[in-house]
């Protein structure tokens, strides 16, 4: 398969993972963004509330609120980092750092002021931050984290000593058992979230990929896979467009491909055409397009190559167009003949059809094999 070809299905890959790359990166901001808010705020209520209401010391209230806290979410927020950046890693790896990296911060800011209700809602951003991500078992993940996170918080740390600690029986756990199922509740609904738009991302992949399929049948060659007519009309206007490049345009013709199938049939001219068709679609890329313009005859074009290189490319499908007609021992010198010629900014296309045909007349008629160079200024380079 050619190059050109397998960055239709590798183009949406690729948009995949930038998607993914850019709310990672949004997603590290955010986390850093969350750590320095909750220092600021720990300040100005210090600061707000005054000494006079805070019944631990200046220094405690720092060491216990502010710097432990820090710490931790500090440990959290490198380690995502160096995950992040750390070469040869898969993207999952790197996706499930970040997401649970936020999840431990969100239990840190949550086990240091479980004494405010609406404290609860930490443990719902990690989890949301996962739904663009797209992946169930991350957002399930994060969401038991969460979950097991708070039970093991309201069940084993009491971070503030002034505050009684939470007990999950009673008529006092009404509160814990209503702020779990609210929890449980969001964690639910963010995976259905993550399911549907899964299913809303594939079912618009297949329909662009099935788009992308109708379209290259519209453009290929059904028996030698390079594109067709249709798609070097489109080529030939794209690069007349670009103004400012000079390139060449390539037409080829198989020698004595009529005695071919006289003597050996039509199935042996069409294995000899779609040999060439593998042999073009080898070197198929950004500076190479190949083409089947009618019968044995194919085109291509050729960018970003000067004269001598052209030429150099020309004899390099000669030689391998060769070892497969000596591999079939026909006792047939059978090769191709090229003609060539240089797109200068202003000529159009069917100038360039007329002048590449007459190339490839000429080079015909000289000898089977042979490489004719419209232009006396190329003339030097054949």
């Amino acid at each position: 398969m050619s190059k050109s070809k397998l960055t239709d299905s590798q183009i949406v890959q690729q948009k995949y993972r930038d998607i993914t790359n850019a709310w990672m990166n949004i997603h590290l901001l955010i986390l850093t963004g969350t750590i320095l808010v909750s220092v600021v705020m720990e300040f100005l209520i210090y600061f707000v509330l005054g000494p006079s209401q805070i019944s631990s010391s200046p220094v405690r209230y720092i060491l216990r609120y502010i710097l432990a806290p820090l710490g931790l979410n500090l440990t959290l927020l490198i380690a995502a980092l160096l995950i992040r950046r750390k070469k040869g890693l898969s993207e999952s790896l790197q996706v499930g750092a970040v997401s649970l990296a936020t999840a431990g911060t969100a239990l840190t800011l949550y086990t240091v002021h479980s004494f405010f209700p609406a404290m609860i809602l930490a443990l719902v951003v990690p989890v949301v931050l996962t739904i663009l991500y797209g992946r169930v078992r991350l957002t399930a993940l994060t969401s038991a984290v969460c979950i097991g996170g708070k039970l093991i918080s309201d069940l084993f740390f009491q971070w503030d000593p002034d505050v009684a600690p939470i007990s999950l029986l009673g008529a006092a756990s009404a509160d814990q058992v209503v702020c779990l199922v609210l929890l449980l509740f969001c964690c639910m609904i963010s995976l259905l979230l993550v399911r549907m738009d899964r299913q809303r991302m594939d079912f618009s992949l297949n329909i662009m990929l099935e788009q992308q399929r109708l379209r290259e049948k519209t453009v290929t060659d059904s028996l030698t896979r390079v594109g067709n007519r249709r798609a070097l009309r489109e080529a030939l206007q794209k690069m007349e467009r670009r103004k400012n490049e000079r390139w060449f345009f390539i037409m080829m013709d198989m020698d004595q491909f009529k005695q071919i199938n006289d003597e050996f049939g039509h199935s042996r001219g069409d294995y000899y055409l779609q040999s060439l068709g593998r042999i073009l679609l080898r070197y198929e890329g950004d500076t190479f397009q190949p083409f089947r313009f009618g019968g044995d005859e194919f085109c291509a074009i050729l960018h970003g190559r000067d004269a001598e290189e052209t030429v150099a490319f020309c004899r390099r499908l000669q030689s391998d167009y060769a070892r497969i007609v000596a591999a079939e021992n026909d006792h047939l010198s059978c090769g191709i003949s090229i003609g060539v010629t240089a797109c200068h900014p202003g000529e159009s296309a069917q100038m360039l059809l007329n002048q590449a045909d007459r190339a490839l007349y000429r080079a015909k008629a000289t000898h089977c094999g042979s490489i004719c160079i419209w232009g006396s200024e190329l003339e030097k380079a054949e």
